[in-house]
Order: structure tokens, then sequence, then C-alpha cells
């Protein structure tokens, strides 16, 4: 069934109303296309988050300052879909009829797509790290993160079974470490 936007914009490049617009509207029904691409953000030193010591919540604990920046990674990601999505188009027949906007503009604000991930980095290295492979951080022992944010990418899909697997993970890891008595 024909949703919001079905048509394209038809209505606004045809002027009338009544039957010419319904039979434009009818020829033109099912002729377009539209891809959507997504890509992994690489991660880079001026994208981070740290305390922000002039905004606190209604609690008065200061909340978290995002600092964001696509790279050139991320601009050629899209400019690869671009041309990607443009070979498929044409290939099969079609013409692109899409915006000829800068690369910039074409790229996502960060943070809208919502499957954003990875603010307190996994691994090995305590100086470059927060945490560790069981997401157990490498300076507070008893302090656990059990989510998305030990990710140090995310490619695309939607991240709720890794964060199962690793939230699974980090409960097993975790009964050990507090039937040993570590934590």
């Amino acid at each position: 069934m024909p949703g919001i936007g079905t048509f394209a914009g038809l209505a606004g490049r045809e002027e009338g109303y009544g039957e010419p617009l319904k039979k434009k509207i009818y020829d033109d029904y099912g002729t377009h296309v539209s891809f959507a691409g997504r890509g992994e953000m690489i991660p880079n030193a001026d994208t981070y988050c740290e305390i922000d010591n002039t905004v606190v919540d209604r609690w008065g604990i200061p909340v978290l300052k995002f600092h964001f920046k696509w790279t050139d990674a991320e601009l050629k990601q899209v400019a690869h879909m671009e041309q990607t999505f443009t070979s498929i188009i044409e290939t099969m027949g079609g013409k692109v009829t899409a915006s000829t906007r800068p690369v910039e503009q074409k790229i996502s604000t960060g943070g809208e797509i919502i499957h954003e991930v990875g603010s307190i980095r996994m691994g090995d290295d305590p100086k470059t790290s927060a945490l560790n492979k069981y997401c157990q951080s490498h300076d507070v022992k008893n302090v656990f993160v059990a989510d998305a944010a030990p990710f140090v990418s995310n490619p695309d899909k939607n991240p709720t079974l890794t964060i199962c697997a690793l939230a699974w993970r980090t409960a097993e890891y975790m009964a050990e470490e507090m039937r040993k008595g570590n934590v």
C-alpha cells in the first residue's frame, strides 16, 4: 500500500488536481527505488565523551559531554555507497534522480541511527581501554559494564544479540570471581 512519501514528491512537482493528478500518480507509481547505506565509524581521537564539569542532572550528578567528528574514512564510505547505488540503478536501466549535495551533507548526524556503541572501550591494555575482555574495569575491580559501551566498533546491524552474549559472558565471569572472593 502507498504510504507517506510514496510518490517521491510527485504531487509537489505536478500542477493540477483530480483526474489529471491521479493519472500522473498512477503512471509514476512503482517507478522509484531508493537505497539507504550504513557503514562503520572508525574510532578516532576527536570522538569521545567526558564528564561535563558545568552541567549536572536533576540529582546534581555531572553529565557526559560528547565530542564527535566524522573522518575521511566515513566520508569515503558514503561516496563509495553512492557510487555503488548509482551503478546498481543504472545497470537496471534506471536514472538516478538524487540530490547533488556534498558528501558531508549526505551522512547522518552522529547518534542519529540509534545503534551507537563503544563509549567504554574493552581491551587488554589499561592504557588504551577502560575494561578487560570480561567488561570489568581495569581500575575498579567491582565495576562491570554489560551493555553496548564496551564495543570497540559496530559496522551496522542491531547490536542486541552481541550485547546479550557479552552480558552472559560477563555474568559467568563475575559469578566465578565472586565465588573465588576476588570481587
